[in-house]
């Protein structure tokens, strides 16, 4: 009978939105044929500017804008993220716990080019630039789209002010 319970009392497990993995696989295209059709370094920097456009809408950063020590707080209870700031050198170091995936959800780290990691690198610098009205230099240390066991961002606080 339609909306009666299975009688062995299993539960029902929500159907898998088909949505998602679909989106991976067309974003990964996506990139693909973006790469084949430009030069690298255009590539890159239209990635790294995909990265600080969604950092840019993030509601966390709006909240401490300026406030780096209140945004490391409240974003290490969210994501587990280790965070360490150097005011002394000037450095921003940001670790993700170990995992598979990529936690962004269009990537698929078995179809997505290890290269959309400048997403992120755009991300960090976003972020950082916000909260600390500087200018910042971002590398990326380690990721999981490039083999690694986490993601590990080396942020460098610039002089020159936003």
């Amino acid at each position: 009978m339609v909306g009666m319970e299975d009688a062995s009392g299993a539960e029902d497990k929500p159907a898998e939105d088909w949505r998602l993995p679909f989106v991976k696989k067309r974003y990964a295209k996506l990139l693909e044929i973006l790469a084949g059709r430009m030069d690298e370094a255009s590539f890159i920097e239209i990635l790294r500017q995909m990265g600080y456009a969604c950092a840019s809408d993030y509601w966390l950063l709006q909240k401490h804008k300026g406030d780096v020590d209140g945004f490391i707080r409240e974003f290490k209870g969210i994501t587990s993220e280790d965070i360490s700031f150097d005011r002394e050198k000037g450095i921003v170091q940001v670790v993700s716990p170990e995992r598979t995936e990529c936690v962004c959800p269009f990537m698929d780290g078995k179809l997505t080019t290890p290269k959309a990691c400048n997403c992120s690198l755009g991300w960090q610098q976003c972020a950082y630039e916000t909260l600390l009205g500087r200018k910042v230099k971002v590398e990326l240390k380690e990721s999981i789209l490039r083999g690694g066991k986490r993601c590990r961002f080396e942020v460098r606080v610039m002089e020159e002010k936003i």
